[in-house]
């Protein structure tokens, strides 16, 4: 499955991150965590979504602002490897 790095222009605060980690979202996605940048008045969010376009429906659905939302990999540094590139899951021909 896809991972996603959300860009927000605020830096949110845990009252404001509370209500919207416990709203529902579809299946299949997942919020794995925040990071919140006082500094620099952004908030990071990283997702495992099917496609970009699930998370843009979920910001819009719960008035979440955004400026960028990138597909990334993650690199494990205690293996030195790259996760495999996410693979298409296509149903099953019916006939």
């Amino acid at each position: 499955m896809p991972r996603f790095i959300a860009v927000h222009p605020v830096a949110f605060t845990e009252e404001q991150l509370r209500p919207l980690a416990k709203a529902p979202v579809p299946e299949g996605v997942t919020w794995v965590s925040t990071y919140c940048g006082y500094a620099d008045n952004r908030t990071y969010c990283h997702w495992v979504a099917p496609t970009k376009d699930a998370l843009v429906a979920i910001f819009h659905q719960y008035e979440v602002p955004f400026e960028e939302i990138h597909e990334v990999r993650w690199f494990d540094p205690a293996t030195a490897q790259l996760e495999p590139e996410p693979t298409e899951v296509k149903a099953p021909l019916t006939v």
